[in-house]
């Protein structure tokens, strides 16, 4: 056999025998990401393997996992199992699946470069205490134009407003569990409490009505309810309530619909849990108020409400993220100018199954596009990001932002729990960081904005609750346990 002829055979068949090995090791592979595809994106975004390292994957996430799982062959403690729908899968396919998102995780991920900040000078800082009790315990914060008063609940109930120019401190009403929310429209007021705090599945969460004196609390059971939004979203001159009830493993955004008795009779709009926000907007332009909301837990994403008649609604996913973002807020801003709401989202959220530092926390703004989609044009990195507040504070024109990070790395970038992000260059989404003086003085929590001391400038509020959700240096904690502050004014010096 001449020479060429023989090396070109054994080309030939060293050529087949590694395309036979190579679709043997492809086909696994193919398997294994398929199963990936099938049991972690069925009932939301499949998070990229790359999102987690492989020690939270291996110690935290895949224990999850199967426990929300029926793994047929595998002895599963009782006690452990988690209630509801529960996929079934074979012992081989776990084993695949574990392997595959092993053998593809990270050691660890990457950091991220933390953009250079100045310290605050717009604001000036002013902490005030709410009570004589060191350690701040408070549930919910919002300021109420109408009279000049900022309204806060705690984790005794309590529903207290406070005014800053007599500082004079006022119950409004004592519930018996954390107060998550308030709304007042005209002569109407809705509180929320929460029921159970931590995770759980029964609804002991509760809704009292205000109008002048008489008070009355719904007959509707909750599911642990974060966030009310109270609107009259028909036009018939009564209010309904859009209720989030965030729940654990089950929960709910409902619609409550006053009656003839007085009381409100229910209708669910979506049946998942994670509800945390809603707004209510004309967000087609058709003349009838539609209803924006945030669903967190695993099915991250944000949803509108097209009303199409008399509290009929039409729902459509306009943005979906990954379950370990840790979605937190949204606020709606033409940040543009061109006269359509866009959408600015907080992800950060770490009090979870995946506590690591997460390089995709932060404040992202999506671009309307005018055909009921939204583009994500501008990412700003921030761990542990859980609070966004967008307004003109400069009054250049532009819409300036303030974060607050619930959950930030202490250890290396403590000063991040709070910047204020002045808009330099909106086209080209430059701004300039800005960090507290003192950006430990308390674990911040929530925050909202209004013009607090009649200057005709917006002020920030931010408030505390020292809590131990995720791990902090020993010093902060004591810091913290023996101070007391509970709420800090940034009063705007623009005017």
């Amino acid at each position: 056999m001449p020479i060429i002829t023989r090396t070109f055979l054994q080309l030939t068949l060293l050529f087949l025998f590694s395309l036979i090995v190579s679709c043997k090791k492809e086909k696994p592979k193919q398997e294994e990401a398929q199963l990936y595809n099938k049991y972690c994106a069925s009932c939301h975004v499949a998070p990229q393997i790359n999102e987690l390292p492989k020690e939270v994957w291996e110690k935290s996430v895949l224990p999850a996992m199967v426990a929300r799982m029926d793994v047929e062959g595998m002895y599963q403690d009782p006690n452990e199992l988690k209630t509801g729908f529960r996929p079934k899968i074979s012992l081989q396919e776990w084993a695949q699946l574990e392997n595959y998102i092993l053998s593809n995780a990270p050691s660890y991920l990457e950091t991220v470069d933390v953009p250079k900040a100045d310290t605050l000078r717009q604001f000036k800082m002013n902490p005030f205490a709410l009570d004589e009790q060191n350690g701040a315990m408070i549930t919910f914060l919002g300021f109420s134009a109408d009279d000049s008063r900022l309204f806060y609940g705690d984790l005794t109930g309590k529903l207290g407003a406070f005014d800053f120019i007599s500082e004079n401190n006022t119950k409004i009403h004592q519930g018996t569990t954390p107060v998550t929310w308030y709304s007042k429209k005209d002569s109407v007021e809705i509180i929320s409490e929460v029921g159970i705090l931590g995770p759980s599945e029964e609804e002991k969460g509760k809704l009292t009505r205000k109008i002048d004196q008489d008070t009355i609390s719904l007959d509707n059971s909750f599911h642990r309810p974060v966030h009310t939004l109270l609107e009259d979203l028909n036009g018939d001159g009564t209010k309904e309530i859009v209720v989030s009830e965030f729940g654990n493993e089950a929960g709910r955004l409902s619609l409550l619909i006053k009656n003839e008795s007085g009381q409100y009779d229910k209708k669910i709009l979506l049946n998942l849990p994670g509800a945390i926000r809603t707004v209510a907007r004309d967000m087609n332009n058709d003349g009838k108020m539609d209803i924006v909301a945030l669903m967190t837990q695993s099915n991250e994403s944000i949803t509108i409400f097209h009303q199409t008649g008399d509290l009929e609604f039409e729902a459509k996913k306009v943005l979906e993220f990954s379950p370990v973002y840790g979605t937190s807020w949204f606020e709606l801003v033409d940040y543009n100018g061109d006269g359509l709401e866009d959408i600015v989202t907080v992800q950060g959220d770490n009090a979870d199954i995946s506590y690591v530092h997460k390089p995709y926390h932060g404040m992202r703004i999506f671009i309307n596009n005018g055909k009921n989609a939204y583009e994500e044009s501008f990412f700003y990195p921030m761990y542990g990001a859980t609070r966004v507040v967008s307004r003109d504070f400069d009054q250049d024109g532009d819409i300036d932002f303030a974060l607050v990070s619930t959950f930030p790395n202490y250890q290396e970038f403590p000063e991040r729990t709070f910047v204020y992000l002045e808009n330099l260059d909106a086209n080209n989404y430059t701004f300039n960081t800005n960090i507290l003086k003192d950006p430990t003085l308390a674990r911040w929590f929530l925050m909202d904005a209004a013009d607090i001391d009649n200057d005709g400038d917006e002020d920030l509020v931010l408030s505390s609750l020292t809590l131990g959700f995720t791990p902090v240096p020993e010093v902060l904690s004591n810091r913290w346990k023996n101070s007391n502050v509970d709420i800090l004014v940034l009063e705007n010096l623009l005017h």
